[in-house]
């Protein structure tokens, strides 16, 4: 793995914001594969939010969350001793996309509790004109659960999930009131940067208002030490594991580890 620089201050950003950008984080060897990848399956033609779990099947996206230095910059950043993979997913916003992708947190809808994350991946340039993500600064240590919703074919609010659960609440709608939160977006990615954020940070997408630039992105969904199992039947039976008990470590055959160190080594 390259070395992370100010790794001490990438590791404080994250705990302090929900999220840190790590700039040239994919190795060239895996951009031009992952880009043919990414193009494969979206010619599938399915919804938005159908293109994840990838990586059970043989081929670039498996050996890309199994063999490459993924895992390490993951547990490395959140200060982990180990990482699991959850599963991949695929983020592409044609040109003309001009749906905003609606404010949510990520770890509602996984059968998990306790700490994971996302490592976002640009395969494209990213800007505000094309999809940049947003993020409410911060919003990951507020201990608000806000409920799952699922969206239409172009990744609009469709309707709430979890209606009749207690631990869950509405998202505020953060678009109307943007001035009294931590709203930041980062200008400008490169290809090959990433987004690393917290499960209960709130994020949003913005639309693709360009006539002629893709905005591919990819997304690698991992626990780390102090995850637990926690399946919920009405959201997330397509990750829910027989093998595994509530409350176990989320690591397993379905859920393998892909970075370990010594917990001493942890700083």
């Amino acid at each position: 793995m390259r070395h992370i620089k100010d790794l001490k201050e990438v590791q404080a950003t994250y705990a302090r914001d929900g999220v840190v950008l790590l700039r040239n984080m994919l190795a060239p060897e895996w951009g031009e594969k992952l880009c043919q990848a990414v193009d494969n399956e979206i010619r599938k033609g399915e919804r938005y939010f159908a293109y994840k779990n990838m990586r059970e099947h043989p081929g670039t996206f498996q050996d890309y969350c199994l063999k490459s230095d993924l895992g390490e910059w993951v547990a490395k950043v959140t200060n982990a001793a180990w990482a699991s993979l959850i599963f991949d997913q695929i983020f592409a916003k044609e040109p003309g996309t001009k749906t905003k992708t609606g404010w949510h947190t990520d770890q509602p809808y996984w059968p998990i509790e306790g700490p994971m994350t996302t490592m976002w991946i640009a395969l494209d340039e990213v800007d505000p004109d094309n999809g940049a993500l947003e993020f409410v600064r911060g919003s990951h240590a507020w201990g608000a659960k806000y409920r799952p919703f699922k969206t239409d074919q172009v990744g609009a609010f469709s309707h709430y999930l979890e209606v009749d659960n207690p631990d869950y609440i509405d998202m505020p709608d953060f678009e109307a009131d943007r001035g009294s939160y931590d709203v930041v977006h980062f200008p400008h990615m490169n290809p090959g940067d990433a987004l690393v954020f917290d499960g209960m940070t709130v994020h949003s997408a913005m639309g693709n208002r360009t006539s002629t630039r893709r905005r591919r992105g990819y997304a690698v969904r991992c626990a780390v030490s102090g995850a637990k199992y926690l399946p919920r039947d009405s959201v997330t039976e397509w990750l829910h594991d027989p093998a595994m008990k509530v409350g176990d470590d989320f690591r397993g055959e379905k859920f393998p580890v892909i970075y370990e160190r010594k917990v001493e080594d942890v700083v």
